[in-house]
């Protein structure tokens, strides 16, 4: 089986060589697939994804943050059957947007996010109609941006919430005491793509959120 990550805003595929590294490890062929965050080029990314794909077995995408909302982006246009592609794992994606992306419209450096938001990032409603499986992480850890320009929030990463890593229809959903950015540093994150991938759920030892 093989497993294609995408990172998240900001980053390089550089970033998720960890990631790739402990996957590979638990026994898969990885592949990950670098493209410009803020200038988002369908016409590049979605064809990389494509050639990363190994149509001699089944195939995994796992995307982190914005990698998340690329993946589903890249689900809609090209519908793969499951025999191509079986899972998608997000991590810490704010499958339906992410509200820090209004905070930074509002102080007006929307510029800085480039066409991210009206990729996805911008805050709106959908649902999971993909015959893929989506299992979705959450980090806990509440220290990051967001609690600079948003106050004080314990059900978040630092920069995307618990609830809009949720979205209607997926597979699995499930905690994890980390941090928006150490997840995909985490030998435990790994772990778990895993495990849902080989049972279609998470382990469950949950991660608490502390009572606001």
């Amino acid at each position: 089986m093989k497993v294609i990550i995408l990172h998240g805003l900001y980053m390089h595929g550089i970033a998720m060589l960890p990631l790739s590294q402990r996957l590979e490890k638990l026994g898969y062929d990885t592949e990950v697939v670098s493209y410009n965050s803020v200038a988002i080029d369908e016409r590049k990314v979605f064809p990389a994804i494509d050639k990363a794909l190994d149509h001699k077995q089944v195939n995994v995408l796992v995307g982190h943050s914005l990698g998340g909302v690329v993946i589903k982006r890249y689900l809609a246009s090209r519908k793969p059957d499951l025999d191509t592609i079986s899972h998608v794992v997000a991590l810490g994606s704010p499958i339906n947007g992410a509200s820090i992306v209004g905070k930074i419209q509002q102080m007006g450096l929307g510029v800085l996010l480039g066409n991210s938001a009206k990729f996805g990032l911008q805050k709106h409603e959908d649902k999971w109609e993909f015959p893929q499986k989506l299992g979705s992480l959450a980090g806990t850890v509440p220290l990051g941006v967001r609690s600079i320009l948003m106050g004080k929030d314990t059900h978040s990463d630092g920069t995307v919430t618990v609830d809009e890593t949720k979205i209607a229809g997926m597979t699995a959903h499930h905690l994890m005491r980390n941090t928006h950015t150490s997840m995909i540093y985490s030998s435990k994150v790994a772990e778990q793509i895993d495990h849902f991938i080989r049972h279609n759920k998470f382990a469950q030892k949950k991660a608490r959120i502390k009572a606001e």
